[in-house]
């Protein structure tokens, strides 16, 4: 397909004729050393043993599928970056207008509230157990976070950390701490 320009018109600045941009911008670059990164990543993962002798999860298992699947999105966000755009400049992005008015990065107090309440999760992961503890953790964090929806806090509290219970120790096979509950 080729590409013309309509006389009296301009292409757009730092874009060629085949619609790719001539000179890269801070973004291009940044992805693609970032995809370096991520391939070096995944070529290691790929050197571990994914399961163990016993049958269980090793510890190249979840290496390879987050370094795969973020090399494959970095790809992805290189490609798109080096199409040309809308004539836009990438680097002359007005965050204000991207993000709206909210209050970035001055929330202390969740912050902190967040770190303990973690903290505290890790601490009785062993004792209480990984399906209490998470229920505990999440129930705090979102009761904390959004007091008006109990229903769905609850719902959320009780459910995700019997799926993650589920997803690791049934179907991974990766022995998660079972605490004061009795396996099942």
């Amino acid at each position: 397909m080729s590409h013309s320009v309509i006389k009296g018109e301009a292409e757009p600045e730092g874009v060629g004729r085949s619609g790719w941009r001539r000179r890269p911008a801070a973004k291009t670059i940044f992805l693609a050393v970032l995809l370096l990164v991520l391939a070096a990543y995944t070529e290691i993962a790929f050197g571990m043993e994914a399961t163990t002798t016993s049958g269980r999860i090793g510890a190249g298992f979840f290496p390879r599928i987050i370094g795969g699947s973020a090399a494959v999105l970095t790809l992805i966000a290189l490609v798109q970056s080096m199409r040309a755009g809308s004539g836009e400049d990438d680097d002359t992005v007005d965050l204000e207008e991207d993000m709206g008015e909210g209050d970035l990065g001055h929330h202390p107090k969740a912050m902190i509230i967040t770190i303990a309440l973690t903290m505290a999760f890790v601490a009785t992961l062993t004792t209480l157990g990984a399906i209490i503890s998470g229920v505990i953790f999440m129930f705090a964090l979102l009761w904390f976070l959004n007091r008006t929806h109990l229903v769905t806090n609850i719902v959320l509290s009780l459910g995700l950390p019997l799926a993650m219970y589920l997803l690791f120790q049934t179907f991974l096979n990766s022995g998660l701490p079972e605490g004061i509950l009795p396996r099942f």
